[in-house]
């Protein structure tokens, strides 16, 4: 089955990854449920209609119900960080080439490090080699 191709925001990747761990009451019924997942309620409720509509999640149980993920979402989400590792991945064989023409072995290790993390963008990865090179 294909997975639809709807582009998810930053804050919709993490709703939707925090709905894979478990159901959750909506933004109105438990803020602080939102909030010790480290998101503003208020953003959730932004973010919900447009899940919702690509039913990528559902309510359950009526108006003060669960929401929940869907085979969709969990699908969607599990594609999203797909090709987010996929581009990661990308980024590190583009660096390990880099590297293979001659870069000084311990800045080329902690660049690597933070490109594997994704901490660092496969630009800064090089520019950290080249000054290191300087």
């Amino acid at each position: 089955m294909l997975v639809p191709s709807l582009a998810l925001s930053p804050l919709q990747h993490r709703v939707l990854r925090e709905l894979n761990l478990s159901d959750l009451p909506p933004p109105e019924a438990g803020a602080m449920s939102w909030a010790a997942r480290g998101l503003d309620a208020d953003d959730v409720r932004e973010a919900l209609p447009t899940l919702l509509w690509g039913g990528l999640v559902k309510k359950k149980g009526g108006v003060d119900g669960l929401i929940a993920l869907t085979p969709l979402g969990s699908a969607s989400l599990h594609a999203a960080e797909c090709d987010e590792l996929t581009a990661r991945l990308s980024a590190v064989a583009s660096f390990a080439d880099a590297v293979a023409r001659g870069a000084a072995a311990r800045p080329a290790g902690h660049a690597l490090k933070r490109l594997a993390e994704g901490t660092w963008s496969l630009a800064q990865a090089e520019a950290h080699l080249r000054s290191e090179g300087q």
